[in-house]
């Protein structure tokens, strides 16, 4: 009976794979014999549809004047097929913006941010065989230089008008105020607008961008503010101008101090040639008071 048992043991053990043996001490040892099949084979498999690859440069800029590039020159197909289409959208703008994604192929050259604020560009390629990519993403920093910048746009078509008085100055003053009459690059070197400190440059006022028919944005704005003043923002409804039939105009003020959005105020203006007084900026401290 002992036997008996002993060989089925044995073959139970030997279907699982496994070896026994008998040392001297006569006590059985079980050893594993089974084959494990490891696959080193590399099972990576390439996309199937073309990749999109994109930047902007340089990154960031100044606006309004200068630009960047959109670059979709490197993106590629596993495969080795030809990229035949650069689909390149502006999906996201500061409000306010008129700027538009240039024509062109694979690069979008001379971009020109007109407001500040992220600018989002999104490229999709498509190969020969009209496989497409998955879209890709990238952000442009459009980062005043001039330490005091303020832009306004508008919700409906008027001509609506920045105005910037310097402190001590007076609305519509020629040598204190600026704004279209005497203020653009064009135009100011008509008038005495020498603010802050005598014969510097650098705390001069200039608008430019003056908006007449459309939407904005229009901005003014000062590269190194020297007086330590209060200057004020205005909105003038130009007379004669309004063509909408809404009965009011959402109009929008952004003011950054040093590069950043320090104010920002939205009015419903209505009345043709009204004036509305929006802020107070104490350039000493560093404020900006709602009016």
């Amino acid at each position: 009976m002992k036997r008996i048992s002993t060989v089925l043991l044995l073959l139970f053990i030997g279907c699982m794979d496994y070896e026994f043996t008998t040392p001297d001490d006569n006590k059985p040892v079980i050893t594993d014999t089974a084959v494990v099949t490891v696959d080193t084979e590399d099972t990576y498999q390439p996309p199937a549809q073309p990749v999109a690859v994109c930047d902007v440069t340089p990154n960031p800029v100044a606006p309004p004047w200068e630009d960047a590039t959109w670059l979709g020159e490197n993106s590629y197909d596993p495969a080795g097929e030809t990229i035949v289409t650069y689909d390149w959208t502006l999906i996201s703008y500061p409000a306010g913006s008129t700027s538009t994604m240039p024509t062109g192929a694979q690069n979008r050259l001379n971009f020109v941010p007109d407001m500040a604020g992220d600018y989002v560009g999104q490229l999709i390629v498509t190969n020969a065989s009209g496989d497409v990519s998955e879209p890709c993403a990238t952000t442009l920093e459009s980062v005043p230089v001039e330490n005091l910048w303020i832009e306004m746009y508008w919700g409906y078509t008027d001509d609506m008008d920045l105005h910037l008085v310097a402190p001590g100055g007076s609305y519509n003053n020629f040598t204190t105020d600026c704004y279209y009459a005497n203020c653009t690059p064009n135009m100011e070197w008509l008038y005495d607008m020498d603010w802050g400190t005598s014969g510097y440059e650098g705390d001069d006022p200039s608008l430019d961008l003056d908006d007449i028919y459309g939407l904005g944005p229009e901005n003014i704005n000062i590269l190194d503010p020297q007086t330590n003043g209060v200057y004020t923002v205005v909105v003038h409804d130009y007379q004669g101008s309004t063509t909408d039939t809404h009965g009011s105009n959402n109009v929008t003020v952004n003011i950054y101090l040093n590069g950043s959005l320090t104010w920002t105020d939205t009015r419903a203006i209505s009345g043709d040639n009204t004036v509305n007084e929006f802020a107070e900026i104490d350039w000493s401290s560093g404020t900006v008071t709602s009016l």
